[in-house]
């Protein structure tokens, strides 16, 4: 054995008690820290090498929502960490749910919010993982600024895709909902309370809706490029837009880029992202990467794996790696109509022996990548194979956080779907045929109470606090309110609960 393989194998030894020792002491301070073996395919996984806490997204990131809310990342929004312009970004980066959810991860306990990456990780789907991002960052622990902000500030979008809500898409909120524009709390102030914070910033991620139909992206960017131009910006567009000024930005700001394409094929393309013209989307996949090679970097092309596009999967990986392009695959998990684990057990292993035939080349770290985007999406689903009861993603987030939002005024209300009075009516009639004791009232005078409270409601609204009813865990704790409570105390307890619902 060699004297770097002697060392190599020291290290990895030292490591990995190191990891030992300290979950061991995160259990006996009453954190709950990820399974060991676990942690240790995922380590040695990690393209930055071992390291002691899972991510470091806490100590280094903030992201701004499009309701002024701001929390730690994208897939971690049950931890409220503050609210603009209520409260200040200086507020927001110091304040208690902060420095808990830090306190959480320096233990490698995800169960404070992390549901997201605890779901990915329970699976073993590691690649595009958004903690890994984050390694990089791992020598700063001391939360003094944050060096990374994303922005997801606005739904403006002219795409109605089949997957997406009117919470996302403003063409969605519009055109199918019937509904008025979301407010928008984001102005010239905030762009003026970012203005010490840029300085200390090493990426920047705009998020849309559609980011280029967003006019509050430019005045940031145009910042940026005075205060920080050294620094990585990033942003996921749907590609349907190509323009001078669009180009311009492109090659002169420090910035990758990512397009969603969930289909090669024209028919599907253009009914899964409704709105979007194949020929055009094709032609400014080639702009982009044009531009982004000529800066030596790197395009990203997002795919949405569901039912009625896995079988493309392959030839999408093949249609990257021709334009040396880095694959991104994500798993629709809803609206359930869609999402791969719906499938019957037959189908799902129809998927496996398919894919399971393809090879892709290796002979490069993003082929590599590449490839193990279609490995761990087969991992995934032969979790649902063997498994009947394998835990879904919303087995993740749900629970008894219906009835906490009643008492957290800050907390997200995740919803699985929206629901109809018959629904609830039919929940209330199984649950009592169960429970024959449990009401004093009949699910007729229950349903009526319900109409009254809600009825000046618009129907979507109607269909958010109809769906947290079908959702609730337990069920007698929310009949019980049902019960008890007058029509005014329902409505006080409920409707302000709807700025806070997340349909996912």
């Amino acid at each position: 054995m060699s004297y770097k393989s002697v060392a190599f194998y020291k290290k990895t030894m030292l490591d990995t008690l190191r990891l030992k020792i300290n979950r061991f002491m995160a259990t006996q301070k009453g954190f709950s820290p990820l399974s060991a073996q676990q942690y240790a395919a995922y380590n040695r996984y990690r393209p930055e090498g071992v390291k002691p806490i899972f991510c470091y997204l806490p100590f280094n990131s903030l992201t701004f929502s499009m309701s002024g809310q701001v929390f730690v990342c994208n897939y971690n929004k049950n931890i409220l960490l503050g609210r603009y312009p209520e409260n200040t970004i200086e507020e927001i980066w110091t304040g208690a749910p902060a420095n808990t959810l830090r306190e959480h991860m320096r233990h490698n306990d995800l169960t404070y919010g992390c549901n997201h990456c605890q779901f990915y990780f329970d699976k073993g789907k590691f690649t595009n993982l958004r903690p890994l991002a984050f390694d990089k960052y791992s020598a700063h622990t001391t939360a003094d600024y944050p060096r990374v902000m994303e922005f997801e500030l606005s739904n403006e979008c002219n795409l109605e895709c089949q997957m997406c809500n009117g919470n996302v898409s403003s063409s969605i909120r519009k055109n199918q909902d019937k509904l008025p524009p979301l407010p928008n709390p984001y102005n010239e102030a905030f762009v003026e309370q970012l203005l010490p914070y840029l300085p200390h910033l090493q990426e920047a991620k705009f998020y849309g809706g559609e980011p280029f139909l967003i006019p509050i992206y430019y005045a940031i960017w145009e910042k940026i490029a005075e205060l920080n131009p050294a620094c990585n910006l990033f942003l996921i567009t749907n590609g349907s837009h190509w323009n001078t000024k669009i180009q311009a930005l492109v090659e002169k700001l420090n910035l990758d880029i990512a397009i969603s394409i969930d289909s090669l094929q024209k028919e599907r393309l253009e009914k899964i992202r409704k709105n979007i013209v194949y020929e055009k989307l094709m032609e400014n996949i080639e702009r982009f990467n044009r531009v982004v090679k000529a800066k030596g970097k790197t395009l990203s092309l997002s795919f949405t794996v569901q039912q009625e596009n896995w079988m493309e999967l392959p030839d999408f990986i093949r249609f990257c790696n021709e334009r040396e392009a880095s694959v991104y695959v994500s798993y629709l998990d809803s609206p359930k109509a869609y999402a791969i684990s719906e499938l019957s057990k037959a189908e799902l292993q129809r998927i496996v022996v398919t894919l399971s035939k393809e090879t892709f080349p290796l002979d490069t770290a993003l082929h590599r990548h590449n490839a193990q985007c279609l490995q761990d999406f087969l991992t995934y689903v032969n979790k649902y194979i063997t498994n009947a009861n394998e835990p879904q993603y919303e087995d993740y987030f749900y629970g008894d956080q219906t009835v906490n939002a009643y008492t957290d005024p800050l907390s997200p209300v995740y919803v699985r779907q929206a629901a109809t009075r018959q629904q609830v009516e039919q929940w209330l009639n199984d649950y009592i045929a169960q429970h024959p004791e449990s009401p004093s009232l009949t699910v007729e005078q229950i349903t009526h109470k319900l109409e009254q409270a809600y009825g000046d409601q618009s129907p979507s609204d109607q269909s958010k606090l109809y769906g947290i009813i079908l959702q609730s865990d337990p069920p007698k704790t929310t009949i019980e309110i049902l019960n008890t409570k007058s029509i005014d105390e329902l409505r006080a307890l409920t409707l302000p609960l709807l700025p806070r619902v997340v349909l996912v």
